[in-house]
């Protein structure tokens, strides 16, 4: 059986930025008007003077918006950098390095701890703004079936198991079922290898009994057959003197 060990983070791109606002220009309209059409000198005098105000007021205006314009090209330039990032990009790129480096750490961590039964690190990845790409997310599978007919090394695969699941700083919710489920396993193959040592002592108490040894027993019965011999020869010389003793 094999399950996956996973690492990720949430990230979401920004959406573009709205625009900060439309620029509008307001004008000024000249206030100074003819006060009399009856006064033709002091008419042309009026308006030789309103017409020199407004070429002044017009040329103001003009200073003002190129100044504007040359401040506003000046913020543009704060607000990127070399690559041609803007600020918000750039703060984009950092997040997603450092969420790399997270994922990258997590995986190889299940990996390294897991050895034989673990693969290796396989990641999901995000476009930044530079062009690259970043790793959001990843896994790596790791075997958590048991050792058929080995409780014993079930055992020790599963103690390996749970450790190459919870070997991140920061286990995903995935990792602990995992490390659960290797615990399952290693509780039930104990409690096989408990059984099965017992029957061993159960089976070694029953040959005990039976008189041990083979060998020890096979020497034993030919002992018990010796006496015995030994025992009929006395009893029939004992025959033989009783007999010799009546006839004299």
């Amino acid at each position: 059986m094999i399950a996956s060990l996973t690492g990720t983070i949430s990230y979401t791109a920004p959406g573009a930025t709205a625009p900060s606002g439309a620029l509008s220009g307001v004008s000024t309209q000249d206030s100074a008007a003819p006060q009399s059409q009856t006064q033709a000198a002091g008419d042309q005098t009026s308006t030789t003077e309103a017409e020199n105000q407004s070429t002044q007021s017009g040329n103001g205006r003009l200073i003002d918006l190129q100044t504007f314009s040359a401040a506003s090209s000046s913020e543009e330039e704060e607000t990127t950098d070399p690559s041609g990032l803007t600020e918000e990009e750039r703060a984009q790129v950092d997040e997603l390095k450092q969420i790399d480096r997270k994922v990258r750490a997590h995986e190889q961590a299940h990996a390294a701890a897991g050895g034989a039964y673990a693969s290796s690190p396989s990641y999901e990845y995000e476009n930044g703004p530079d062009g690259n790409r970043y790793a959001i997310g990843g896994e790596v599978s790791i075997d958590v079936s048991p050792v058929s007919g080995d409780p014993e090394a079930t055992i020790q695969k599963m103690e390996i198991v749970k450790r190459a699941a919870l070997a991140p700083a920061e286990p995903s919710p995935q990792d602990r079922a995992v490390a659960a489920q290797a615990d399952q396993t290693r509780l039930k193959a104990q409690a096989e290898l408990r059984e099965q040592r017992a029957e061993e002592q159960q089976a070694g108490s029953e040959e005990g009994e039976g008189g041990g040894n083979p060998l020890t027993q096979q020497a034993t019965q030919q002992a018990g057959r010796a006496a015995g011999a030994y025992a009929q020869t006395a009893q029939n010389i004992d025959t033989i003197i009783s007999q010799i003793n009546i006839a004299a």
